[in-house]
């Protein structure tokens, strides 16, 4: 859900830059623009409600096959999720409906609140989509917990299941992209000020840039109190990861307590710098857990920090967006007026954004946290002579090789362990894959097979240094290319969008 609710946010920022962009809609169709906009949330909630009702009335003809639901489940969900920002993209651009809140030319202090009620179908169909599902979620729940034994067998109670799902799917980005609207707002009210006072056409861009690059640094520290968590006690389990820090170099603010009512069990980790950064565990993780499990998710957590992939990920949107910008420049200028079609221009540079977050991000997040298994199998790894199983890492009686990019057997017995109670006690089916996450199943066929296959691991090592190396390589190339472009030639796209 981060990702769609990023999208949402950019519609906003895409409509504010394309002044000349007409809506298909009538602005005398008040009826259809509200039918659009308020219609979306009555439509997710139906189809949800629909959908959950089918589901639970196959489940009792069948007796219940709770991985199969899940999976119908999750799909369901995946569409109504599209067609929720689909639809808002829809209310954005085709109706007046983001015009009617425009309040920039006068009010620009006040526009991000118009900014948010533009946004309210969005959240409002995100949460009609959590209400209509909640009676076949709370179910599954129920189900996967008294299948596994352990934890709690009552769900949340529905407000306390929308409050996890808001605070965790959609506040922890609508804060800060709120922050970086307002900016947005702020600063394009006085571009001309800023261009004026530097002597350039793109000193907005550079200080709106600023701004979200500080809100980016400061976000952890706001995003932890919208998680609603506390740091974990002083003892054993405390002790066992700040020895795990302190071992691998992983320099941390604190390490936090997510609390879900121990219906979450999972981990993560936020934060570039180490003065701002935070690794958190979910109260169900501790609860269910054996603590060399907890340990090796501990460890996962840990390597996305120690191999830079938030970093890289940083990288990897910065590329697309010159690659949008790009695309929609070349179209300006293929135009014989420097002006073309607003829709088109636009959809180009969206569907350049879909291209490459749909296929080339999904890609990539999925190297890197099988990176990450990989590094979290390290971080249980035992001396040589306590080393269980035959292993490519220690080939008998204390003898350690290379280390560097092999994994020990047991380490990834021990890590496969833990990924198999996160699939479990979170309802995961096990061969269920994501867009951004390969499924549990094939994460410990992995893990197993690159433990038994030295060369195995070496080239997947090696796979990810060149996607990082290529990730970095296009950034500067095209920094140097963009920079080139703007300073020697005006760029039709800051002609015609401010």
């Amino acid at each position: 859900m981060h990702l769609h609710t990023i999208l949402a946010f950019a519609f906003l920022f895409w409509r504010a830059d394309q002044a000349s962009l007409r809506p298909l809609v009538s602005a005398d169709d008040v009826a259809v623009t509200l039918g659009v906009a308020l219609g979306l949330p009555v439509i997710i909630w139906a189809a949800a409600a629909w959908m959950a009702r089918r589901t639970v009335r196959a489940m009792d003809r069948t007796e219940g096959d709770p991985e199969r639901a899940q999976q119908i489940h999750h799909w369901a969900v995946f569409v109504l999720r599209l067609v929720v920002v689909a639809g808002f993209g829809g209310a954005v651009f085709l109706t007046r409906w983001a015009d009617w809140f425009d309040w920039g030319a006068t009010h620009w202090s006040l526009q991000i609140v118009g900014d948010l009620i533009v946004l309210l179908p969005y959240f409002a169909a995100v949460t009609a989509l959590w209400v209509g599902s909640y009676p076949l979620e709370a179910r599954l729940r129920r189900m996967v917990r008294r299948d596994a034994g352990e934890g709690r067998s009552t769900p949340w109670s529905l407000g306390a299941y929308l409050d996890f799902n808001l605070r965790h799917q959609v506040f922890i980005v609508a804060a800060p992209m709120s922050l970086i609207l307002f900016a947005s707002n702020v600063v394009k009210a006085n571009a001309g000020w800023l261009k004026a006072r530097t002597g350039v056409f793109w000193a907005p861009d550079v200080a709106l840039g600023l701004v979200a690059g500080v809100v980016f640094l400061i976000a952890p520290v706001m995003l932890r109190r919208i998680w609603r968590t506390h740091s974990l006690e002083p003892g054993p389990m405390r002790d066992r990861l700040e020895a795990i820090c302190r071992r691998i170099g992983l320099r941390v603010r604190d390490i936090l307590v997510w609390k879900s009512d121990g219906m979450v069990v999972n981990a993560a980790v936020m934060g570039i710098v180490p003065q701002m950064r935070y690794v958190m565990l979910s109260d169900g993780l501790l609860a269910t857990m054996r603590p060399q499990q907890v340990e090796a998710v501990f460890g996962h957590e840990a390597g996305h920090v120690i191999h830079r992939h938030i970093q890289h990920f940083l990288l990897f949107a910065y590329v697309g967006w010159v690659l949008a910008a790009g695309a929609m420049e070349l179209m300006l200028k293929m135009s014989a007026s420097g002006g073309g079609n607003g829709y088109a221009i636009q959809g180009v540079g969206l569907g350049v954004i879909i291209v490459l977050w749909g296929l080339g991000f999904g890609w990539v997040s999925r190297r890197f946290e099988r990176q990450a298994d990989v590094y979290g199998a390290s971080c249980v790894q035992p001396d040589g002579d306590e080393c269980l199983l035959p292993c490519s890492v220690h080939l008998g009686l204390g003898e350690v090789l290379d280390e560097k990019d092999r994994v020990c057997a047991t380490g990834a017995a021990v890590f496969g362990g833990a990924l198999d109670r996160v699939a479990v006690l979170n309802g995961i089916p096990h061969e269920e894959r994501s867009w951004r996450h390969s499924s549990i199943a094939s994460r410990i066929r992995f893990l197993n097979a690159q433990a038994g296959d030295p060369n195995l691991a070496k080239r997947f090592a090696r796979l990810v240094r060149r996607v990082k190396r290529g990730l970095l390589a296009s950034a500067i190339v095209l920094s140097l290319a963009a920079s080139y472009y703007w300073v020697y030639a005006e760029p039709a796209l800051a002609r015609g969008g401010r």
